[in-house]
């Protein structure tokens, strides 16, 4: 069923001009890759004393931080191995950033563990010298590591929500998970209920359907949004209190089904339109871009 809609999905994204060829061969290697092993994944949770009480989770504390999350060590390893790999091939900045990368793991300068770690920590200072080095293309060390934990990052998400409390909807629109800022949102069963997909762990989750999930603004003539004509069945939610938007996918009335981390690259357009307006996106894109 997943395979059949990522397939589905990347047959559409082939077809929108502002995406490269092979921008949309590396992902499609990628996610296949990524779905692969998710169930492959070797993910032991700590002890329940290490999550938050559910009391703390109903008032916005994360059940277990993003720098807590337990990974395959070994998986992610043979992973970055792969995925650096397949920049190599992409040729042009991307296959410069790899070849950076695997010199420096060659050395011994960048270790593998090291880099999981300050990735899950969201650790920008560790990532500020590997930018330098790849100016052309500067995220490329964030996406290797996010393409080589991703797997395990979305697999211990599974085993936690199986932890959360029973909450309808949370008081706050960060993850009840890991704490993060939702990637994307959408509209969902005919009441339009309102939900989020985690930007770190992909974690779907409800959230208000009034309300700004960056700074919790609640007033409605703060709160709007605007649509595309050629982008039908998305919108984009902005707020002026904080001056960020998130983007809603609205397929209910569309014969489409959702892939939040690639319906985020196909309402690309979306982004420019926002940002021309002077709103900021408050996460990156699903693929660290």
């Amino acid at each position: 069923m997943e395979q059949n809609l990522l397939d589905k999905k990347l047959t559409q994204l082939r077809g929108k001009s502002y995406i490269s060829e092979e921008l949309i061969d590396l992902l499609d290697t990628v996610t296949h890759l990524q779905l692969e092993e998710l169930g492959q994944a070797d993910i032991r949770l700590p002890a329940d004393n290490q999550f938050a009480t559910a009391e703390n989770v109903i008032q916005g504390v994360p059940l277990l931080g993003r720098g807590n999350f337990p990974y395959d060590a070994s998986q992610a390893e043979a992973l970055l191995d792969k995925v650096i790999g397949l920049l190599g091939n992409v040729g042009g900045p991307l296959a410069d950033g790899a070849a950076v990368a695997r010199a420096a793991l060659d050395s011994g300068e960048l270790k593998p563990a090291e880099l999981f770690q300050k990735f899950l920590e969201d650790d920008h200072e560790y990532f500020a010298p590997w930018v330098e080095r790849m100016p052309d293309a500067p995220k490329t060390l964030s996406f290797l590591a996010f393409c080589a934990l991703g797997p395990s990052i979305e697999a211990a998400a599974r085993m936690l929500a199986d932890k959360l409390p029973d909450v309808k909807v949370p008081e706050v629109g960060t993850c009840p998970i890991c704490g993060s800022l939702p990637l994307i949102s959408s509209l969902e069963q005919k009441e339009g209920f309102r939900h989020a997909t985690c930007s770190f762990c992909r974690h779907h989750y409800r959230i208000k359907r009034i309300a700004c999930p960056v700074c919790g603004e609640e007033d409605q003539k703060k709160l709007t949004f605007f649509t595309v004509d050629e982008e039908p069945g998305f919108r984009v939610d902005v707020c002026e209190t904080c001056k960020t938007y998130i983007k809603t996918i609205d397929f209910r009335e569309l014969d489409r089904v959702a892939v939040p981390i690639l319906d985020d690259l196909d309402s690309l357009a979306l982004d420019y339109v926002a940002a021309n307006q002077g709103y900021k996106r408050a996460t990156l894109s699903a693929w660290g871009f």
